[in-house]
């Protein structure tokens, strides 16, 4: 009987280590993936600014203007009615006075844009686009005046609506943002574009 012959065995061949070309481009897939469907899910956001808190008599000055909120008023009739009675409503009046700083004429209505009202308890926000009624320079008791003249200092009332669903507001927080002179996207003309923002008024609702 003759014995087998005994073959050596073979190892099986190892597996190299993916090379760092293939590390590099799953981290590149990552990265590219990760922040596209997180975003829209509310993920990453971006931090919010540090910004000053300021409160009723205390002065912001921007590239723009410089204002000084008084005191945010909750009525149930319009404070700025056009022909006839005032309509029943609800209604948010924020008076401030305001010095136009910068070289040209601006209006009441480019102020409004800069600010944007959170009501409190609902945190709902309310602004001049969206929820908007009126706004004025408070004078002679009239409210159809609208322009800001350089250097001379106003006192101005922006009304807004508030929506039905909402409970009555008895806190609202302003939010100021800058203007900035400059050229935009699509034109090397300067124009006044929204800027940093500037501070935060905490307001206490009279009714």
């Amino acid at each position: 009987m003759t014995s087998r012959e005994l073959v050596p065995r073979r190892d099986a061949p190892r597996r190299r280590a993916p090379g760092p070309w293939v590390v590099v481009t799953a981290l590149l897939f990552v990265l590219a993936t990760v922040p596209a469907l997180a975003w829209p899910a509310g993920g990453l956001e971006e931090a919010p600014q540090d910004v000053a808190r300021r409160g009723a008599g205390e002065t912001t000055t921007g590239q723009r203007f410089s204002i000084t909120p008084r005191k945010a008023a909750y009525v149930e009739k319009d404070p700025a009615p056009g022909l006839g009675d005032a309509r029943p409503g609800r209604f948010l009046m924020l008076e401030t006075r305001v010095e136009n700083v910068s070289h040209e004429t601006a209006t009441v209505q480019d102020l409004a844009r800069r600010l944007t009202v959170v009501l409190s308890p609902s945190g709902a926000s309310l602004t001049w686009l969206e929820n908007g009624t009126a706004r004025f320079v408070v004078r002679d008791g009239r409210h159809d005046r609208d322009q800001l003249q350089p250097g001379l200092p106003e006192q101005v009332a922006i009304v807004y609506q508030v929506p039905v669903p909402l409970p009555d507001p008895t806190h609202v927080a302003v939010t100021v943002e800058d203007s900035e002179y400059r050229g935009g996207f699509r034109s090397s003309l300067s124009e006044w574009w929204a800027g940093e923002t500037l501070a935060r008024y905490d307001l206490e609702v009279t009714r």
